[in-house]
C-alpha cells in the first residue's frame, strides 16, 4: 500500500480536528490502493456523470472527478465541508453546476442533504454511474431509492457493510432474502463482489465490508408493472414474516382476505406460502394481479389469438 491516501486522510483529520461519528457510519478510506480497483470495476469515461453518497474527505470525490465529466458529491454530515474541499483544491460547486477554476473541485458539485430526501432526478447532468463508500445505515435504502428513481445510472460500484451485500444477492427460501434482494434482482444484475479488508478505513469498522458491481438490466428485462404498485407489494407481502402471504397482502395493501387469496392461489402456490419462497418474477406478477384483475390474458393475448398463433 503506498501511504498518499492515508496521509491525506489523516492529515484532514488532524488538521481540522474532525472526530468520526459513529452513528453517522463515518468510516473514511485510507488506502489508495481501492481507489485504484473502484476506477477500474466502475469503468467510467470522460464523458460520464458520477453521483457519490457519502463523499466524507473527498478521496474517492478526487479520483472520480479525475476520470468523469461531472460529479455530484453527497455528504449529510455538514460538518466535513472544509476537509472536503481542501481535498479538493477549492472551486468545488454547491447544488446544481460544478465550480469554478481547474482543479478536480471544478468538475464536482457539493450536496450537504440526506440523499434520500434529495430531489435526485432533477440532479443536472444526470448521473450515469454511481460509486460509493455507502453509510451502513443507508446503504439499502439508498440503493433501493436510486434503481428505482434513477433509470440512467447503468452501473454501481459501492462500499456496502457485508450483510447488505448479502441481502442484494439472496436466493429466494433464505433467512438474508427480502425486499432489498428482489429489487435489486428485478433491476440490476450483480456482477461481482469483493471482500475488503476492515484496515482501508478509519476508523476501523467493526463490521466486515464488500465491493458490489451491479449493472442495470435493459429497459426490455425490467419489470412491466408501476414501480410504485410493485414497491409497495413487495413491501406489504415482507412486512410481517411470519404471516402467510394472503395475509401479509391482506394487512399491507388492505385487501379484502378473499381476494388476497385469490390473487396468491393465481400464482399457482399454496395458500400458506409465505414471501421469501417466491422469486423476484413472482412479485412482478402478483403486483399486476392485483392492480388488474384482468392480468391473467395480458400481454399473451386471448385464448383465441393463442390458439390461432398455433
Amino acid at each position: 500500500m503506498t501511504s498518499g491516501l492515508r496521509q491525506v486522510s489523516l492529515a484532514r483529520l488532524a488538521e481540522f480536528g474532525i472526530v468520526p461519528k459513529r452513528d453517522l457510519g463515518q468510516n473514511f478510506l485510507i488506502d489508495d490502493n481501492i481507489l485504484g480497483v473502484i476506477l477500474a470495476q466502475l469503468e467510467s469515461t470522460p464523458a460520464d456523470v458520477v453521483l457519490e453518497v457519502g463523499a466524507g474527505l473527498g478521496v474517492l470525490t478526487s479520483a472520480l472527478a479525475g476520470a468523469a465529466r461531472h460529479v455530484h458529491a453527497f455528504e449529510v454530515d455538514a460538518g466535513l465541508e472544509a476537509p472536503l474541499r481542501a481535498t479538493l483544491g477549492g472551486g468545488a460547486g454547491d447544488g446544481a453546476g460544478g465550480g469554478a477554476g481547474g482543479g478536480a473541485g471544478s468538475k464536482v458539485s457539493l450536496y450537504f442533504e440526506d440523499v434520500l430526501r434529495a430531489p435526485l432526478e432533477t440532479l443536472e447532468p444526470p448521473p450515469t454511474l454511481c460509486a460509493s463508500n455507502l453509510p451502513y445505515s443507508v446503504a439499502g435504502p439508498f440503493i433501493i431509492e436510486s434503481l428505482q428513481r434513477l433509470p440512467g445510472i447503468r452501473r454501481y460500484c459501492v462500499m456496502v457493510q457485508r450483510e447488505v451485500a448479502e441481502r442484494m444477492a439472496a436466493p429466494p427460501g433464505t433467512k438474508t432474502y427480502g425486499v432489498l434482494s428482489v429489487w435489486v434482482q428485478l433491476y440490476s444484475r450483480i456482477i461481482r463482489t469483493r471482500p475488503l479488508a476492515r484496515s482501508i478505513f478509519y476508523p476501523r469498522p467493526n463490521v466486515d465490508s464488500t465491493l458490489v458491481v451491479l449493472d442495470r438490466l435493459p429497459p426490455e428485462r425490467l419489470p412491466a408493472v408501476g414501480a410504485e404498485r410493485l414497491r409497495a407489494v413487495i413491501q406489504a407481502a415482507f412486512g410481517q414474516r411470519r404471516k402467510t402471504l394472503v395475509n401479509s397482502l391482506s394487512a399491507g395493501l388492505g385487501l379484502d382476505r378473499g381476494r388476497a387469496l385469490e390473487i396468491v392461489a393465481a400464482l399457482g402456490v399454496p395458500a400458506n406460502t409465505r414471501a421469501e419462497r417466491l422469486a423476484p418474477a413472482q412479485f412482478v406478477e402478483l403486483a399486476a394481479r392485483a392492480e388488474d384483475p384482468g392480468y391473467q390474458e395480458r400481454g399473451r393475448g386471448s385464448k383465441e389469438e393463442r390458439r390461432a398463433d398455433g
